[in-house]
């Protein structure tokens, strides 16, 4: 009897370590997006600021009504800015869609470890309930097995 209350004890066991494993992926999982968020927000806010600087370098070659100002150097000089524009545009929406790729990413990634470890968990958990059925059937069964031998033997 020892034996199998030490198995069943041994189950347990296991089965809380599996559950102390997903609290660490959680709180190792935390840091991680909170980093990606700020790691997000610091480019946006660069993003912003560089636009707002190509807007004001903008202005200087356009007028308010979006006409553009008889230049009083050359048209490649506007023509430059432009495209350092498109180009600074174009390279903060590609961070901004990378970042959010691997935000959501590693989301996925942590939400299935904690999945599988919660199958893991339900599945122990399971069979340490049929193992205890099984006990508990085999006791029944060789009590059943007494009382018939000390039925047979008051006969």
């Amino acid at each position: 009897m020892s034996a199998e209350t030490a198995k069943i004890q041994e189950t347990l066991a296991a089965s809380a370590s599996k559950g102390a494993l997903v609290e660490k992926i959680v709180f190792a999982g935390i840091p991680i997006l909170f980093s990606c968020v700020v790691y997000l927000m610091n480019s946006l806010s660069t993003a912003n600021s560089e636009i707002i600087q190509l807007k004001a370098k903008i202005a200087v070659v356009v007028n308010a009504d979006n006409k553009a100002i008889p230049p009083q150097g050359t048209t490649i000089d506007m023509a430059q800015i432009r495209e350092h524009l498109s180009e600074q545009i174009a390279k903060v929406e590609k961070e901004a869609a990378l970042s959010r790729a691997a935000m959501t990413l590693d989301r996925e990634r942590s939400m299935a470890a904690v999945d599988k470890n919660r199958m893991e968990m339900a599945a122990d958990a399971a069979q340490a309930r049929a193992a205890i059925r099984l006990e508990m059937a085999n006791g029944f069964a060789a009590f059943d097995r007494r009382v018939s031998i000390l039925e047979q033997r008051g006969k």
